[in-house]
């Protein structure tokens, strides 16, 4: 009863209702891919490993939690919540569904952020509280960039490692994040590449995509990180 009471409070009726209706959609999912799901879990007191990345944070609320293997990558699935406090001392609900990818390459990748560009970029200023180095890479030191990948995504690092990111992901390869991945977000940090949807649609297509997307780019970037 307390446990419900508080998914009341949080979601209300509504948020209740959705909440429901995606764990539906996400152990639909998970069956069909072959994968654990384990529903709600704490990050506090429950045996898991943590879905890190930039959402992690000592509040934030894993549902529909998942895990397993795919084509040889460990990956896990949650859709994540949180409530942020403002600087003007109001609070902002976040939501995200996150898949990750636990790379096989041993090579230090440099800890990048590709974001997209939307109409709602409040999910994602809370990157730069928590990682206030990360500044845009103006790109081009290299080759072009398409207008495609440039209208859709931002790509950010440390201002150290720039080169190395904008040598991590080629021109010919962020055309193909322009064509599939918009409006996914992307991060690579600590040898996990992490996808992002801040969507509050969660569907089997959006949970195919994340998968078939994320399994493509966490092969090229093992391959990719063994020549540059």
């Amino acid at each position: 009863m307390k446990k419900s009471l508080g998914f009341f409070v949080r979601y209300g009726f509504k948020g209740m209702s959705r909440v429901r209706k995606n764990k539906h959609i996400i152990s639909k999912f998970d069956d069909k891919i072959g994968i654990v799901y384990f529903g709600s879990v704490d990050q506090k007191s429950d045996d898991h490993e943590v879905i890190r990345g930039f959402t992690v944070s000592s509040t934030h609320v894993d549902n529909h939690y998942s895990v397993g293997s795919i084509n040889g990558y460990d990956i896990a699935l949650t859709n994540r919540t949180d409530v942020i406090s403002q600087t003007n001392n109001s609070f902002v609900d976040y939501e995200w569904l996150v898949m990750s990818f636990k790379l096989h390459t041993k090579q230090d990748l440099p800890h990048i952020f590709i974001k997209s560009k939307q109409h709602n970029d409040k999910p994602y200023e809370l990157l730069f509280d928590i990682f206030p180095v990360m500044q845009e890479v103006e790109l081009g030191v290299f080759e072009e960039y398409s207008k495609d990948f440039t209208s859709r995504f931002t790509l950010f690092s440390q201002p150290t490692k720039s080169i190395e990111a904008e040598r991590l992901l080629p021109a010919t390869t962020a055309r193909v994040l322009a064509a599939h991945f918009w409006p996914l977000s992307i991060e690579v940090a600590d040898g996990v590449l992490y996808v992002y949807s801040d969507s509050n649609n969660i569907d089997m297509n959006l949970l195919d995509n994340m998968l078939k997307d994320g399994l493509w780019l966490a092969d090229f970037l093992d391959v990719r990180a063994e020549v540059i």
